[in-house]
């Protein structure tokens, strides 16, 4: 009878040893950490600016290739511009035209100068006349009712002539302004002409060209992207959460897409207020701390923007950590929970300012 009741200890023995949870377990270590901001973004130039088209048409020459150093009103790309060339012509036949005919000698001045001269030399003769009827009839040589008539012909005469300078008048400054309005007409089309030879913008460096000899472009289409020739920057996009951890001179480690593995250092130049509602994030622009020829404007990169660094500091891995900022910690054979409180946290360590000490076993489930 003995036998059945030690073999059951044994069995509730060794089951309860089996169910029994086992642990990883480490002491916290001392030594150096650093916090940073991970962020996206691209190489663009500084000051970089845009050529766009201000007009339809085909790209009948391209004087520039990428990386091409260009200077302040350089000819960059010219438009088919046939069209407005005619326009241009018309407008300075109009002008021609309009020129004679403001003109003191011009054809249609002399007519009306004509028309004055015919109507004045009535209005002397009709003068004359009247003058004539006035003595004729204190002498009772007519009758009143011719010198009535002799009036009325002079009076109609000096209309007459007063109408037709009036018209002079206003045929001279017609014509004067008709010859203005055809010069503003021919500035236009000078100017609208322009538009179809696209010109750089100061001193500057050729990064991009969207559109190629022989293309057609409409109004508003981007033709090429240019900039400072002196200055690369990193623009960066970082999140709500942590743009108030960043600040000027901060040091940024890149890593472009086209260079895998292989980090460029540079420094935050710039952190702007404006939140961007489509990309969701602030814009953050940091410079290389050493000349970087050769880059590509637009080159997708990685960087993570160092914010914080401390010596000698506990450690723990992040994995021991547990909800509630919480670690499991042996004391003597019993594995306890107790609270923390953590500083910097890196991708694999975190900081603990207080609750453990660097002789502690820290543990967490296998």
């Amino acid at each position: 009878m003995k036998q059945p009741v030690i073999f059951l200890a044994v069995l509730l023995l060794l089951s309860a040893t089996a169910c029994k949870p086992t642990y990883d377990e480490v002491s916290p270590k001392t030594g150096p950490i650093t916090e940073a901001v991970f962020a996206s973004g691209s190489i663009e130039p500084k000051d970089a600016y845009t050529l766009t088209s201000l007009s339809d048409g085909f790209i009948v020459k391209s004087f520039v290739t990428e990386n091409d150093l260009v200077h302040d009103g350089q000819l960059l790309f010219q438009l088919d511009n046939r069209q407005q060339n005619t326009q241009v012509k018309i407008a300075e036949t109009n002008v021609q035209f309009a020129k004679i005919n403001s003109d003191n000698s011009s054809p249609t001045l002399l007519q009306v100068k004509a028309q004055i001269s015919a109507a004045k030399a009535k209005m002397l003769t009709d003068s004359v006349n009247l003058q004539r009827y006035e003595h004729l009839y204190t002498t009772n040589s007519v009758s009143k009712q011719d010198l009535d008539n002799a009036r009325l012909n002079y009076e109609s005469s000096s209309s007459s002539y007063k109408a037709v300078v009036e018209n002079y008048n206003a045929t001279a400054d017609k014509v004067k302004q008709d010859y203005i309005n055809t010069q503003s007409l021919l500035q236009n089309a000078e100017a609208g002409n322009q538009y179809y030879n696209l010109r750089a913008i100061g001193e500057s460096k050729v990064y991009q060209i969207f559109k190629k000899q022989g293309d057609l472009i409409r109004k508003g289409d981007q033709v090429a992207q240019l900039g400072n020739p002196d200055s690369i920057v990193i623009n960066l996009d970082i999140d709500e959460g942590s743009i108030s951890k960043i600040q000027l001179g901060q040091q940024v480690l890149v890593e472009l897409n086209t260079e895998k593995n292989k980090t460029y250092e540079a420094r935050v130049s710039k952190v702007y207020p404006h939140f961007n509602e489509s990309s969701q994030s602030y814009k953050v622009e940091a410079r290389f701390i050493k000349e970087m020829p050769g880059l590509i404007s637009g080159t997708q990169l990685q960087a993570n923007i160092i914010t914080n660094k401390k010596e000698n500091t506990i450690l723990i891995p992040r994995v021991y950590l547990i909800e509630g900022n919480k670690v499991l910690v042996r004391k003597d054979k019993k594995i306890d929970t107790t609270n923390i409180t953590t500083g910097i946290v890196s991708d694999e360590w975190i900081e603990v300012l207080s609750g453990l000490s660097p002789t502690d076993k820290i543990a967490k489930l296998k």
